[in-house]
């Protein structure tokens, strides 16, 4: 007799600590701790109160109000092409090349289904971003993790390891710059992973929902040069513009991929939000307030960076770009053991490097772009000061 239990396919997927951490993070503020939140990713900022102010002018407007086109409002998709034309040189036809999502993991989705087969293997460089790694198993899709070199107190992209694997996957999947660590692939790297993958027939998927928030000199996309067909890329406007609960994102590639990844798109969710679009196209017009933005995730950065070459607990990890470092720490617990031990004992929200692969243990994610103008020197104070029991 059926026992109507879970699938097995579902049941062997492990929620990851993230959702604990922030479970214990609302008790021990709703018992009236101060806390101060460095765990999850969320930015300190809302999108600008002028745009809010015309939205709030729009909602007896009854499109808002119903479903949009599949891929998006067609003024939206053009208002996104044209930021990426005036800002990143990448040229895209707005009615065939890009749709508009319901933010950058249902993207993922519909990208990974539709550069997949049944039984084809995707590999992630590692440390790797959790939900990609749910979306692959929850898709019966083999998985194989690279890891990241750690070297010189930084991330370190292992070309030959990656070389060796691509024959034997179907899709790389990338994220630039980094979720957990910051990392920003350098140029000539990024070049030679679109050249290698090309020469294997391996789709490259790209996530880079912190494109907006790289700090070094680089920001070639491939699509800069040509429309690469192998190439898919993915992104978000939730840190950007600050809208994460208005679940906008996008996914950009070539026409007839794009028209099979739109099934996936009208199957999960049918279409992206109606008032996000709206959002969106003022936002994207507030071009020195996302300057501002950015600044400040940087200005964190640099507070973070320099609070943790004080620790004696934590070091630094070279971040290049958006909101995180993945630091190492001084200790012997597991790193869950030690994301816990510094929310209880000192009120500071990390999340375990062990979230993100074996390659993450021993570190501890620490989101410097959540924190508020209040938050930032109390909170850098305690990265300096925090210890861990011998």
């Amino acid at each position: 007799m059926n026992s109507f239990s879970p699938s097995e396919r579902m049941r062997t997927i492990n929620m990851p600590p993230i959702a604990k951490i922030m479970a214990r993070i609302t008790e021990l503020k709703s018992s009236g701790r101060r806390i101060y939140s460095m765990a999850q990713a969320a930015p300190w900022y809302s999108p600008p109160s002028s745009v809010l102010d015309d939205l709030a002018c729009m909602f007896k407007e009854p499109s808002i109000h119903r479903y949009c086109p599949d891929p998006g409002f067609p003024w939206a998709r053009k208002a996104v092409t044209e930021d990426f034309r005036r800002r990143r040189e990448i040229d895209l036809d707005p009615d065939s090349e890009i749709h508009l999502t319901c933010g950058a993991s249902q993207a993922f989705l519909s990208a990974l289904l539709t550069a997949s087969m049944p039984g084809d293997s995707v590999a992630v460089i590692e440390p790797y971003y959790f939900d990609h790694v749910f979306a692959v198993k929850f898709s019966d899709l083999g998985l194989r993790s690279i890891p990241l070199i750690e070297d010189n107190g930084g991330w370190t992209v292992p070309l030959d390891e990656l070389n060796r694997v691509l024959p034997e996957v179907s899709v790389l999947v990338i994220v630039n710059p980094g979720n957990p660590t910051g990392k920003v692939i350098p140029d000539a790297v990024m070049r030679k992973i679109t050249d290698m993958t090309a020469d294997t027939g391996t789709f490259l998927i790209i996530d880079e929902t912190y494109e907006r928030f790289v700090f070094t000199e680089d920001s070639w996309h491939p699509w800069q040069d040509e429309h690469r067909r192998h190439v898919l890329t993915l992104g978000s406007f939730s840190k950007s513009l600050g809208m994460p609960g208005w679940r906008l994102g996008y996914l950009f590639g070539s026409a007839d991929l794009l028209e099979q990844a739109l099934k996936v798109q009208d199957s999960v969710v049918i279409c992206p939000p109606s008032p996000s679009q709206f959002i969106l196209e003022k936002a994207l017009l507030e071009a020195d307030w996302i300057m501002d933005m950015s600044n400040g995730v940087e200005y964190r950065l640099g507070l973070c960076r320099k609070a943790l070459d004080r620790s004696s607990a934590l070091e630094w990890r070279d971040a290049g770009g958006a909101f995180f470092t993945l630091a190492a720490f001084k200790s012997s617990m597991s790193s869950q053991e030690a994301s816990l031990y510094l929310l209880d004992e000192f009120g500071l929200g990390t999340i375990p490097g062990s979230a993100f692969g074996e390659a993450g243990e021993n570190h501890l994610r620490i989101s410097f772009g959540c924190l508020s103008d209040e938050d930032i020197a109390p909170a850098m104070k305690l990265l300096e000061e925090i210890s861990f029991p011998d």
